[in-house]
């Protein structure tokens, strides 16, 4: 096997002239759940898509959304009849054409989970959780078309974790022990125990040229056709650490704990590797050389030597937070580390040795607890992160400038009711003064922290009239340098003079969510420019337009219906703590969902596109379980980041455009007729367009009512609706003023 060639995810080519509405994914294939070796490709089922290895010219692909998977959150992967790909998923069973790389079928069939294929006289049986029941799912490809047959459920099983072919039975592991039979003769339903002498449970198995290689905790049995179960060796500890087993020869095989590789035969149980730094998931054979899944890519061993294989992509595969750095790359994180475009990763697990030097990987000097909270980029060029149950700090400053370097950490008191000395922080902002403020869950009786350089100071209920709580946890700093505070059932305003250490006067007031109720739990609240305080309650979004008087900073709450009843944006969205209000570079309105997606309300209350918002079900969004969002101000992105990877979408809203010299035209050459557009992008505001010949004929005017954003779209046609001919055509901009400039663009007519 040769080394890998540096595949990265090229970033900076990520969206060159993409329209607005378009969508692509980045996700993480470190994680290998499953893999499989087919001629000169080692395919890889990861979680972050479908990952094609070619041994010959280490060239690696990864199929995701943008290539026509419908999950991409993989559990098993199968080379069935026809060279076919089977590939399973919490979600349903995909078809994939390896050739065309093309999805050719997609069957939910409500399925929960896929734990493996095999293939059968033709036949592809797949092992499946359906409605809570665990069976064997039937499919048959024909006449260039897959067919599924039919289901069939065990009740009496509580799991399947793996299917093979023995001789011309079907071998199941499960919590009962090994079932088989003939799926041509007997119905599964009537499947019997098979090799009852081997004791339960059954950890791992594998079959190779009709042997059977079964481990125990008791010892790891080799299963020949038509013979009885034979211990090849016994009462090893590492037995029930065993995570995948493969039958390399008759009485020779590997096998893959955690983080070690062993060889087995008879009499023999040999450690051969070992790295903590690793987590291996799957091992396979592909000419005497073991080829394993890991946590951060995939392995060759070839007994001696661990080869790690691993392109430049994020470790961050399921980011909880996500933010744009001052030179606009992406900056993503989880408890697992951090991962900035380019690629750039800190890990805050074991450090492998040895590991690919193209996966640009570094050990975290911090511990990120078990989750990051909260992110922002401050005006001082540094992101700041809120962190749960760090042993380290509460909050941390990282400078992005030339790499990730932690720049400071900020640390609050810790006076916990229990045994946890840990730090819990679950809202962080910045106010106009540089000061940053944290909210904290389990520092009794001291909820609210600031801090400035090396000084620190922490607020008691008491301090604060008993308008604190212990329940404080969104936070968010409006203009006026006032500080807003949720609470379980209302807001709490905080307005300092002079140093907040030791300010001249200090204000504390307490604010109703909604004005006519007692009892509404604000889930997250944030401050838009124009002082519009957003708050994310369980019944939908309201804000509270916000006003100079400290004693009555609230001068009305909405919006409302006519007949003057607050009537929140989305109250049949489930919303909860975990939900996140984010502004995009126009002010519009974005709120995360763990289970619908993200929804969009502009400031004067139209929703973007439409009221059901971006989900699975209407764009390629990778996952409805939304953690995050984040913008790129210049180039109209937004970033979202889902439990599967990070959705990209061009949207409407960059920047004002305060010129025209950024003007592009694509594609150029246009071909037509085409069922996509050509698109001018680069237009400031209220932008109009004319298609004219060279000597100055119009042809097609497009008003500013039609220009979306900073884009407009021309489907190669006049204003009769006929297609122009072949030509050179010019592209004509102007400015609310009237002022324009000329583009050109070359038409194909075919």
């Amino acid at each position: 096997m040769r080394e890998l060639f540096l595949l990265p995810l090229a970033f900076c080519l990520l969206f060159p002239q993409v329209r607005v509405g378009e969508m692509k994914a980045i996700t993480s294939s470190l994680d290998v759940r499953s893999l499989i070796v087919s001629k000169d490709e080692i395919i890889l089922a990861t979680g972050g898509g479908l990952g094609v290895y070619h041994t010959i010219s280490g060239e690696y692909i990864v199929n995701t959304k943008d290539h026509g998977l419908m999950d991409t959150d993989l559990t098993t992967v199968h080379k069935g009849p026809n060279g076919l790909l089977w590939i399973g998923s919490k979600s349903g069973v995909q078809v994939w054409d390896l050739n065309d790389e093309k999805r050719l079928d997609w069957f939910q069939l409500d399925i929960e989970m896929v734990s493996g294929f095999v293939t059968y006289k033709d036949m592809v049986y797949g092992t499946v959780k359906q409605n809570g029941v665990w069976g064997i799912m039937e499919f048959i490809h024909s006449n260039d078309k897959t067919y599924y047959r039919d289901f069939y459920g065990r009740e009496d099983i509580g799991y399947i974790d793996d299917i093979v072919k023995l001789g011309d039975d079907l071998i199941l592991l499960t919590d009962l022990g090994l079932i088989g039979g003939n799926p041509h003769q007997t119905h599964p339903i009537y499947w019997n125990k098979r090799f009852i002498q081997i004791g339960l449970p059954i950890i791992a198995m594998a079959e190779k040229d009709e042997e059977l290689a079964i481990v125990t905790p008791q010892a790891i049995y080799s299963i020949q056709l038509n013979n009885t179960p034979v211990p090849m060796v016994t009462n090893q500890i590492e037995f029930s650490s065993i995570r995948s087993i493969a039958v390399r020869g008759p009485l020779d095989y590997m096998a893959v704990t955690d983080s070690a590789v062993y060889h087995i035969g008879t009499d023999l149980f040999e450690k051969q590797f070992s790295d903590p730094g690793f987590h291996f998931s799957d091992i396979t054979i592909s000419n005497f050389s073991s080829i394993i899944g890991t946590n951060i890519g995939f392995a060759q061993f070839d007994g001696i030597t661990l080869s790690h294989i691993a392109g430049n992509e994020p470790i961050i595969a399921a980011p909880q937070v996500i933010s744009i750095t001052p030179d606009n790359k992406i900056f993503m994180a989880n408890a697992r580390g951090i991962s900035m475009s380019g690629w750039t990763n800190l890990s805050t697990f074991a450090h492998a040795r040895g590991f690919s030097t193209s996966l640009n990987l570094e050990q975290s000097p911090i511990d990120f607890g078990n989750k990051v909270s909260r992110i922002f980029l401050g005006n001082d060029g540094y992101i700041y992160m809120g962190l749960i149950h760090s042993t380290t700090s509460g909050i941390v400053s990282f400078d992005v400038s030339d790499g990730i370097k932690v720049q400071q950490l900020y640390i609050p008191t810790v006076q916990s009711t229990n045994d946890d000395e840990t730090f819990i922080v679950s809202g962080i902002t910045m106010d106009g003064k540089g000061n940053i403020w944290g909210t904290s869950g389990n520092n009794y009786n001291l909820p609210l922290s600031v801090f400035n350089g090396n000084q620190s100071r922490h607020f008691s209920i008491g301090e604060s009239g008993g308008v604190l709580s212990n329940n404080s946890y969104a936070i968010s700093a409006d203009n006026f340098n006032r500080v807003w505070v949720s609470s379980s059932s209302k807001l709490v305003m905080y307005k300092y003079s002079g140093n907040v250490m030791d300010p001249t006067s200090e204000v504390w007031l307490e604010e109703r969510v909604d004005p006519g109720i007692t009892m509404r739990t604000p889930l997250d609240i944030n401050v838009s420019s124009k002082n519009r305080l957003w708050i994310l309650t369980p019944i939908g979004l309201i804000h509270k337009d916000l006003q100079v008087s400290d004693t009555n900073p609230v001068s009305q709450t909405g919006p409302t219906a006519t007949n003057g009843d607050l009537f929140p944006y989305f109250p049949n969205v489930v919303f909860n703590t975990n939900s996140r209000i984010r502004f995009d570079p126009r002010g519009n309105i974005w709120v995360t969902s763990e289970f619908d997606g993200i929804h969009v309300v502009t400031e004067n209350g139209e929703y973007w596109p439409d009221i059901n918002g971006l989900n699975e079900s209407n764009s390629n969004l990778l996952s409805n379980h939304v953690n995050d969002v984040t913008f790129d101000k210049d180039e109209g992105i937004a970033y979202i980041a889902t439990v599967k990877g990070v959705s990209v979408i061009r949207i409407p809203f960059s920047e004002e455009k305060k010129s025209y010299n950024y003007v592009n035209i694509f594609p150029s050459p246009f071909r037509i007729p085409s069922s996509i557009p050509m698109t001018v992008e680069g237009l400031k505001d209220e932008s109009s367009l004319k298609i004219m010949t060279l000597n100055g004929k119009v042809l097609r005017s497009i008003p500013n009512s039609e220009v979306q954003g900073y884009q407009a779209f021309w489907n190669g046609r006049d204003e009769s609706g006929e297609l122009v001919g072949t030509g050179v055509y010019l592209i004509a901009v102007y400015d609310k003023s009237g002022a324009a400039t000329i583009g050109k663009v070359a038409v194909i007519r075919e």
